[in-house]
C-alpha cells in the first residue's frame, strides 16, 4: 500500500501534537494487529479492519461489513482501555472528548 505525501504529513502533525517521536504508520496497523489478536478479535476481522481484502480460502467467504468489524473494534478498544486501568463509559457523553487520566 502506497502512502501519499498527506497521509504522511497528517500523520507527522498528529505525532508532534502527542509529542510521539518515531511511529510510522506501518507501526501502527502492527501494534493493531498484535492487540487485536491479544483481544480475541479474529485474524481476518483485524485483517479487514486495516483494509485488507479476505485472504485465504476459509476468509474468502466472510467479508465484513463495516457494522460487522464495529464490534470487534470496540472489543479491541475495551482491551486496551481495560489492560491501561481506564473505566471508560462510552454512554456517559456520547461524542464528547474529555481526559481519561490526569
Amino acid at each position: 500500500m502506497r502512502r501519499t505525501p498527506a497521509a504522511r504529513s497528517s500523520h507527522s502533525k498528529a505525532l508532534r501534537s502527542a509529542g510521539i517521536d518515531g511511529q510510522t504508520i506501518h507501526g501502527l496497523r502492527r501494534s493493531l494487529s498484535l492487540l487485536g489478536e491479544a483481544a480475541g478479535a479474529p485474524a481476518g476481522a483485524i485483517a479487514q479492519v486495516e483494509g485488507h481484502k479476505p485472504s485465504g480460502t476459509a476468509e474468502g467467504y466472510k467479508p465484513r461489513s463495516i457494522d460487522a468489524l464495529r464490534r470487534y473494534l470496540d472489543k479491541i478498544e475495551a482491551w486496551i482501555l481495560r489492560e491501561a486501568g481506564i473505566v471508560f463509559d462510552a454512554k456517559a457523553e456520547p461524542g464528547k472528548l474529555r481526559v481519561v487520566t490526569g
